[in-house]
């Protein structure tokens, strides 16, 4: 037999590598080099000037040198360390609250109070969730075909899948397996038909679920689901009511941030990705495996590098320069836009690990999931938010505004507008007011949904279009549905929730709300 000739995959192979040589690499004179900095003399730069002599750190400079290196790297561990914090924070807020509260228990959350401490939570929808733990066994989870909306996050706020009418099985039923980096072979069960193994990056796993329908519907619903570790009983899952308890789950300010962080990353694996944040953590007096035990010097670095961080986290927020996530009227995508710009649920793209993004949103929110940010339409929840008025002024408590919202919401199930506070980023704590802790308005759309829940609609003007009212002063006469009163000295932002958000809520041909301030709501109301 002859032998397959070489010739023509050498001759390729000789042209590519010819192709890579022949393109020039960046180069620097000597004369360059020498000039960009002296040998000794004052370096001038963005953080002041440090003195070389003779190209060594001149007296005293190595100090202030590295203080500088440490509290860059602290404020940056700040962002970095957002989504764990929270996750973590939430997680033992519930454990310090309720005395029957584990792994593999739900919370019902149906009051005020009890979803106030949750970063941009939605003030209507009956949740219930909880978190598992996978290092023993995998977790098993099985929801009935039922209204539910919900997900898989773990404690990275990385979501594999969904849960319910926008997951996988569209509302039919979802037997999952959800499998850890530390589960056992031997605990995880064989695949079989009907059963979706999901594997999450960290031990301890955070499940959601928003049921909607009737309260019998709800309670038959979540009576069928089961939530238990591999190799134990099947049984009825341990409900636990929220009492209308206020557990904070946003992110602590001060030493107590790190104390946190620190907790955190001994609860977790270290994900491959992060070593090198590990590393500057030690730096800093925190390592996995020892006690927290940082120097005094370390100690106010790290309080120090907590408001750096925190005012970095607010302007990546607030004041957004990734175009990928602007829509029109100023309006923000929360969740989706343009892969690198938007949050995603794997947080991955070809060449790198978004940053900024999850720093954004874990600093303003919490947990994702695949149709929330890859959202396609009649199957996603679409969030977007605003953060200034029509004249471009931030939206502060003592001032009056009046949201006009276009007529026909393009939301399949239900739309609302929330109020939240900007310090916080949590539900507008109005709870003093004579409406008792009221922050949104909304409607659902859905002909079944509005038929069994009989829930009061919004009151509408005669285009069909909507105004909310807000304001520091209560609502006028009539008007209360519409109404969330404001706090002076505090500031606020709305986010737009569409549950089933149609193509217009994407493709811009539905035109977003204005946001006008107003002296007085007279010209509203007639």
């Amino acid at each position: 037999m002859k032998k397959p000739s070489l010739t023509i995959p050498l001759l390729c192979s000789v042209f590519v590598s010819g192709t890579v040589h022949a393109q020039k690499a960046p180069t620097q004179s000597e004369a360059e080099f020498q000039k960009l900095m002296p040998v000794t003399g004052d370096v001038d730069t963005y953080f002041g000037k440090f003195k070389l002599d003779h190209s060594f750190p001149a007296v005293g400079e190595a100090e202030k040198i590295y203080d500088l290196m440490d509290h860059q790297r602290a404020s940056q561990l700040y962002l970095w360390g957002l989504p764990l914090v929270g996750m973590t924070r939430w997680h033992q807020g519930y454990y310090d609250a309720y005395e029957d509260y584990d792994y593999n228990v739900l919370l019902d959350i149906k009051r005020f109070d009890e979803r106030r401490g949750v970063l941009t939570a939605n003030e209507t929808t009956h949740y219930y969730w909880g978190f598992g733990n996978t290092r023993d066994a995998a977790v098993m989870l099985n929801v009935p075909e039922c209204l539910a909306v919900g997900m898989i996050v773990d404690m990275w706020q990385q979501s594999p899948t969904d849960i319910g009418i926008f997951g996988p099985n569209a509302g039919k039923g979802d037997n999952l397996v959800i499998v850890g980096p530390n589960t056992p072979a031997e605990a995880i069960p064989e695949p079989a038909d009907g059963v979706a193994i999901h594997k999450v990056s960290t031990d301890r796993v955070y499940y959601l679920l928003r049921l909607l329908g009737t309260p019998e519907d709800v309670e038959a619903a979540i009576r069928k689901v089961r939530i238990y570790s591999y190799g134990e009983e099947s049984k009825p899952i341990k409900i636990i009511d929220a009492e209308d308890k206020f557990v904070p789950m946003y992110q602590p300010r001060g030493l107590a941030y790190w104390e946190m962080l620190h907790f955190a990353i001994n609860q977790e694996v270290v994900q491959e990705r992060d070593r090198l944040f590990m590393y500057w953590l030690k730096g800093l007096g925190i390592e996995k495996g020892k006690p927290f035990n940082p120097t005094e010097r370390q100690k106010k670095i790290l309080i120090d590098s907590t408001k750096t961080g925190e005012l970095m986290a607010k302007t990546l927020v607030y004041n957004e320069r990734l175009d990928g996530v602007l829509r029109q009227n100023n309006w923000r995508m929360i969740l989706g836009g343009k892969r690198g710009d938007g949050i995603k649920n794997t947080q991955r793209t070809k060449y790198y690990d978004i940053f900024d993004p999850r720093a954004r949103y874990t600093y303003e929110a919490i947990t994702t999931s695949p149709a929330m940010t890859i959202p396609k339409p009649g199957t996603a929840q679409a969030y977007i938010g605003k953060f200034e008025d029509e004249d471009g002024g931030r939206l502060q408590g003592g001032n009056n505004y009046v949201i006009h919202i276009q007529k026909d919401v393009p939301a399949e199930l239900f739309w609302s507008v929330v109020i939240y506070d900007t310090d916080t980023r949590c539900l507008l704590d109005n709870r003093a007011g004579p409406a008792g802790g009221k922050a949104s308005m909304g409607e659902l759309v859905a002909p079944y949904l509005r038929k069994i829940m009989k829930k009061k609609d919004p009151r509408k003007n005669a285009d069909g279009s909507y105004y909310m009212l807000l304001g520091p002063d209560p609502a006028p006469k009539g008007w209360e549905i519409n109404h969330v009163q404001t706090i002076e000295g505090r500031g606020w932002f709305p986010y737009i929730r569409a549950y089933a958000a149609k193509a217009e809520f994407f493709n811009d041909e539905y035109k977003f709300p204005t946001i006008k301030k107003v002296k007085d709501f007279s010209e509203y109301t007639k």
